[in-house]
């Protein structure tokens, strides 16, 4: 038995503890161009480039003051009527603009999406719904953000994202 523990410590190979803590994917950025049949005209499919720093944690109790309403929002975005690609930018042009203005609390409203059957949950299918976060983990406003997650029911459940807003650095 002794011998069989010795064969298996050289087949077990060591981990690196410097790369334990990488959690963090980074896609690499591209353009895709498909041919569309009808018209022969290119389609570009842009992904967004997530950010690659370390994810900064919001401190205990500033996460419950959120969650009691002790903080309160200072700014609110309705994308409702908006195409994705408006949509985009909108939630591009918000967030730098609350990040200059010193606001911490934001909200942006997405609206659940289009309703599935019973069988599915009732749970909603937007596309902006779907596309927030991605814009949000993107290189362009990850500097800016230090948290974000589904609203509370109060303030819009699954159609609306609470941001927390880093601080400007002076």
């Amino acid at each position: 038995m002794n011998n069989d523990w010795e064969d298996f410590k050289k087949t077990v190979n060591t981990l690196d503890k410097k790369n334990l803590n990488k959690n963090h994917k980074k896609k690499v950025g591209r353009t895709n161009f498909s041919q569309n049949k009808n018209e022969g005209t290119k389609i570009n499919f842009e992904i967004q480039i997530e950010s690659n720093r370390k994810k900064e944690s919001l401190e205990k109790n500033t996460l419950k003051k959120i969650q009691r309403g002790k903080i309160r929002i200072e700014k609110k975005l309705d994308l409702h009527g908006y195409t994705i690609e408006e949509s985009r930018i909108k939630v591009i042009e918000f967030v730098n603009k609350n990040y200059q203005n010193c606001n911490r609390l934001i909200l942006i409203i997405t609206g659940k999406g289009a309703r599935l059957g019973v069988s599915d949950g009732w749970r909603g299918t937007g596309k902006i719904k779907e596309n927030l976060p991605k814009w949000l983990k993107s290189i362009e406003l990850s500097d800016k953000i230090l948290w974000f997650d589904k609203a509370p029911r109060t303030k819009g459940g699954d159609g609306a994202v609470l941001i927390y807003l880093k601080k400007i650095k002076e």
